[in-house]
C-alpha cells in the first residue's frame, strides 16, 4: 500500500517541507532503474532523494549521506542543473509527484513497467532518464500538460466530502479497492473514505510483518487485520516508513529464500539416505559368506591334490560336518589359486559386513540428525539461526561436491540493454584469455584503435540475430574508455568478428593480429544501460 495515490500525496508533503527552496544540483546513476538526485540541505551535505523506477518495486526514499561513486556513473539532465526547488506537488488523481524548479518540471511517474523520471524544460520539451519511444514521449507530453497539480490533501477531501452515492464513489479512479471495500459497508460511504484518507495522510503508519506468511506488512492502522499475528513499529514519516518497509520485506525474502533452500537440501538427503539405508539393512539382514567362503577354502585346502585344472565343480568331505560337499571353482585358475579366491572371499566378506554395520549405523544418526533440522524448520527461525542451520548442515560443501562449481569469470562483465553479455581485459595476460580461450569464433571483438587498451568480447548466443549497431557502439565505448584514449573527446575503435582475430608465438602478451576489421568512432563512456555485474 506504500505506493497508494494517498500515501504518494503524504510523501509530497513530507517532500516540500525538506526540499522546498533547495537546491538540486545533479541527478545520476550508478544502479540499474535508480536515480540519484543529490541535493544538499542544512547540516547534510551529501543529503540524496533515490528514486526507483523499477516495475516490481517503484518507490523513492531519503540517504542523509550517499556518495557518488567514482566510476560506472551516468549523469541526467546535465543541461539544466543545479537549479533551485520552488514547490512539491502531486498530480491530482494521477502517481505523478512534481518538482517545480525556477526553469522547468522535475516528473517522477509511478506507473508500473513505464515509472521512469522526466525534465520538462522551458521549452516544454520533455527530456527522459529511462529511454521511451517517440509515440511515447508525446502521450507524456501531453498528459503532463493536462494535469491538475496540488500541493496539499484538501482539495481532494473536499472533493470526496461532496459525493452522495457510492457509484459516484467508485467511479473516482484515486481510491483503492480497500478504501472502497471499507467505505461501502459503512452508512455514508462519502464520510468513511475521507476518514479513511485521513488517517493514511495524516496518521501513524503500521509496519511490521505477518508472522505466518512471513509478508511485509505497510498500512493505516484501522486497515490492519485483526485476525493476522503481527509484530508491529509505528512511524510518524512515511520516508521512515518505506525505508524500514523495504528491508523487512529485503530480509523475509532472504529468510523465505534460505527456508526453501535448506527444506529442499533437506528433501533430497533424505531421499538418499532412505535409499542408502534400505540397502543397507537389506545387505545385513542377508549375513555374511565369511564363514561359507572360509569353509570352502579349507576343505579345497584339505582335497589340493584331486583339484584338476580345467574343472569347474569339485565333490570334497567336509571334515567339520562329516558331510560332502559340492564347491565351483574356476576352471582357469591353478588349485592354489583357487583356494586362495575363497579365502580373499572370506576376509573381504567379514570386512565388507563388519563396514556395512557401521555404516548403516552411521547413516541412520545422520537420517535422524537430518530429521530434527527438518522439525526445527516448523518454527519461526531468523535469518541468522538459518544461516546456522546451513553452515552446520555443510550445505555448500555438500552442493560443491555434487553440482559443478561455477568459475568466477576474471573479466570486467557488463550486461548492455539488459541483455547482451560484454566481457573486458584488465591487463595483458588477462586480455590473452579473454581473446583466445573465453571467447568464440562468432563473438564480436573490440579493441581501441592504435592505442594501448582492453580487448572486448560481445557474446554473440544466437549467430542467426543480428547484433543492432548501437549495442555495438555501446560495446566500443566501454572498450575506448578501457584504454588510452580514456580522455579523448571522440575514439576509433576496430571491431571484427574474433574469427578473424590470431595470436601466435612470435607476439607478445596481449598482442594479436586482426585480419579483417571494421571501425566505429564512439565517445569513451560507460553508456547508461550498460549495467555492470560485480564478481
Amino acid at each position: 500500500m506504500y505506493k497508494s495515490y494517498f500515501y504518494l500525496l503524504r510523501a509530497a508533503q513530507e517532500l516540500s517541507s525538506i526540499l522546498q527552496n533547495k537546491k538540486l544540483l545533479e541527478c545520476y546513476t550508478q544502479e540499474r532503474d535508480k536515480l540519484f538526485l543529490h541535493i544538499p540541505i542544512m547540516d547534510f551535505p551529501h543529503f540524496h532523494l533515490l528514486i526507483s523506477t523499477n516495475a516490481q518495486e517503484f518507490h523513492f526514499y531519503f540517504k542523509i549521506e550517499q556518495r557518488k561513486a567514482k566510476k560506472n556513473t551516468a549523469n541526467f539532465f546535465t543541461d539544466f542543473l543545479p537549479q533551485k526547488i520552488e514547490a512539491v506537488k502531486i498530480a491530482l488523481g494521477e502517481r505523478i509527484i512534481v518538482l517545480e524548479m525556477e526553469t522547468g518540471r522535475f516528473y517522477i511517474l509511478f506507473r508500473g513497467n513505464k515509472s521512469n523520471c522526466f525534465f520538462s524544460d522551458t521549452k516544454n520539451q520533455l527530456h527522459t532518464f529511462k529511454k521511451v519511444s517517440g509515440e511515447q514521449l508525446t502521450k507524456l507530453k501531453h498528459e503532463f500538460s493536462q494535469l491538475s497539480l496540488i500541493s496539499t490533501s484538501e482539495t481532494v477531501i473536499e472533493r470526496i466530502s461532496k459525493v452522495e452515492r457510492f457509484d459516484e464513489l467508485k467511479a473516482l479512479p484515486y481510491l483503492s479497492k480497500d478504501i472502497l471495500k471499507i467505505a461501502e459497508a459503512k452508512e455514508h460511504p462519502a464520510n468513511a473514505a475521507v476518514k479513511i484518507i485521513e488517517e493514511i495522510v495524516f496518521d501513524k503508519i503500521a509496519v511490521g510483518i505477518d508472522k505466518k506468511t512471513g509478508e511485509a506488512i505497510f498500512s493505516p492502522i484501522s486497515m490492519l487485520d485483526s485476525n493476522k499475528e503481527m509484530n508491529l513499529e509505528l512511524f510518524e514519516n512515511y520516508f521512515d516508513a518505506v525505508t524500514n518497509y523495504f528491508s523487512l520485506k529485503r530480509t523475509t525474502v532472504k529468510t523465505h529464500d534460505s527456508k526453501l533452500e535448506i527444506e529442499k537440501f533437506l528433501g533430497n538427503e533424505l531421499e538418499k539416505i532412505t535409499s542408502k539405508l534400505n540397502k543397507l539393512k537389506t545387505r545385513i539382514e542377508n549375513g555374511s559368506k565369511e564363514a561359507e567362503y572360509k569353509r570352502n577354502g579349507e576343505a579345497l585346502l584339505s582335497a589340493i591334490s584331486a583339484i584338476k585344472k580345467g574343472s569347474a565343480e569339485i565333490t570334497v568331505s567336509d571334515w567339520k560336518s562329516n558331510s560332502e560337499l559340492k564347491i565351483k571353482i574356476d576352471p582357469k585358475l591353478s588349485a592354489q589359486q583357487n583356494i586362495n579366491y575363497h579365502f580373499d572371499k572370506a576376509r573381504s566378506e567379514k570386512l565388507e559386513y563388519e563396514k556395512s554395520t557401521l555404516l548403516y549405523k552411521n547413516t541412520k544418526d545422520r537420517f535422524e540428525r537430518l530429521i530434527t533440522f527438518r522439525e526445527k524448520l516448523s518454527i519461526e527461525l531468523t535469518t541468522e539461526q538459518l544461516q546456522e542451520i546451513k553452515k552446520e548442515l555443510k550445505m555448500n560443501m555438500q552442493q560443491n561436491s555434487t553440482e559443478e562449481k561455477k568459475e568466477k569469470l576474471p573479466f570486467r562483465h557488463f550486461i548492455i540493454e539488459g541483455k547482451y553479455h560484454f566481457y573486458i581485459g584488465k591487463d595483458g595476460k588477462n586480455n590473452d584469455v579473454l581473446t583466445t580461450k573465453f571467447a568464440k569464433q562468432n563473438d564480436f571483438w573490440f579493441h581501441a584503435r592504435s592505442v594501448a587498451g582492453s580487448h572486448g568480447v560481445l557474446r554473440v548466443e544466437n549467430t542467426k540475430e543480428a547484433i543492432p549497431k548501437r549495442v555495438l557502439e555501446k560495446a566500443a565505448s566501454i572498450t575506448a574508455f578501457y584504454s588510452k584514449s580514456k580522455t579523448s573527446k571522440l575514439a576509433p575503435v576496430t571491431y571484427t568478428l574474433k574469427k578473424y582475430v590470431t595470436k601466435n608465438s612470435r607476439h607478445e602478451v596481449g598482442q594479436v593480429s586482426v585480419m579483417k576489421e571494421n571501425v566505429l568512432l564512439v565517445r569513451p563512456e560507460i553508456p547508461a544501460d550498460c549495467e555492470y555485474i560485480e564478481d
